[in-house]
């Protein structure tokens, strides 16, 4: 739980041969009408910061600045070390691994 206008900071660190590319996706709603969006550096107007290194392993951090209620949702770190991993026209031979955060705004 998160305080209106305040931030959250999320963790993702994963290991892997080669190392794993690492995605943040943001989950509104309730199956089976749930929305994905994909967060980067630099969405929701400057909102999202993502910082990620991948040198030994794959290790990001994500960070929401200035939390509104409608930032309130489930937060997903995705990962994948397979090459084929973003070619839409083959199916990826291994899935996307995933760990979720859930984030809720409240007021004080």
């Amino acid at each position: 739980m998160k305080v209106l206008s305040d931030s959250a900071e999320l963790h993702c660190e994963v290991i892997g041969n080669p190392i794993p590319e690492v995605q943040w996706w943001f989950i509104e709603g309730e199956e089976p009408n749930e929305t994905f969006t994909q967060l980067f550096d630099g969405a929701r107007e400057g909102q999202v910061q993502v910082n990620a290194t991948y040198i030994e392993h794959a290790a990001s951090v994500m960070l929401l600045t200035n939390l509104a209620f409608n930032d309130s949702g489930m937060y997903e770190c995705r990962a994948s070390n397979d090459p084929d991993r973003n070619d839409l026209r083959k199916m990826p031979k291994i899935k996307w691994i995933r760990s979720q955060a859930n984030v809720i705004v409240v007021e004080m």
